[in-house]
């Protein structure tokens, strides 16, 4: 009788602590985001554009750009279940250039997009700590067209221009503040009026394809 009880309770002892280990160890399961409060971040990424040139005087000179651009943004969420509802301002400063021989091929006729920015809604679903978008807006830009013919003689003018943009991205959160996220953006600025070549008029169409990749920090 007497080893029987020892046995019970050495297999007693032997158990327990396995089981007390088992319940005060903590669950492994993610923690799952949220998403709402206001933010500030910044950006890095790349642009294309393409431009429809057209002197008021007959002939184009339609070309395409390329650059970098990089910049800041700041906006608000507010989360419902898993939708997530939010608004997003930010501005980049942009490398995006391109240029191509004018009608007269003395001259090369340039176009350059000094900043882009936007002010757009964005509306969301949340997969606990990724959070899927589509976002569109006004977007604004400040633009040069310029021609030159290598030696001294040129024309140029700088503006800023409206349009509208729209785009999606994907934002991860790796914590209960900071996130990175991937956006492409689609920007269309329409048709404005710009003067080169010392005073002839052109039409220009701006249109631009940007994809960047950036960090929010949520307060």
């Amino acid at each position: 009788m007497i080893k029987q009880v020892v046995s019970a309770l050495m297999l007693a002892a032997m158990v327990s602590p396995a089981a007390a280990a088992d319940v005060s160890a903590p669950l492994d399961i993610p923690a799952s985001s949220d998403w709402s409060g206001f933010y500030i971040g910044g950006h890095l990424g790349g642009g294309k554009s393409i431009i429809d040139w057209t002197y008021d005087l007959g002939g184009t000179a339609d070309h395409e750009g390329d650059g970098v651009l990089g910049g800041a943004q700041a906006g608000y969420n507010f989360q419902s279940g898993a939708w997530v509802f939010g608004a997003e301002a930010d501005i980049s400063a942009s490398g995006i250039e391109g240029d191509t021989d004018c009608p007269n091929p003395a001259f090369t006729c340039s176009s350059d997009a000094q900043w882009l920015s936007t002010v757009r809604a964005r509306i969301g679903y949340s997969f606990d700590n990724l959070l899927v978008y589509g976002t569109g807006g006004l977007g604004i830009g400040r633009f040069e067209m310029s021609t030159n013919n290598g030696a001294g003689v040129s024309g140029s003018t700088t503006k800023t221009d409206t349009g509208w943009v729209a785009g999606a991205g994907v934002e991860y959160a790796f914590s209960p503040r900071w996130s990175v996220k991937a956006e492409y953006m689609y920007y269309d600025f329409g048709s404005s009026s710009y003067e080169v070549d010392g005073g002839l008029g052109v039409d220009v169409d701006q249109r631009f394809h940007t994809g960047k990749i950036g960090v929010n920090f949520k307060f």
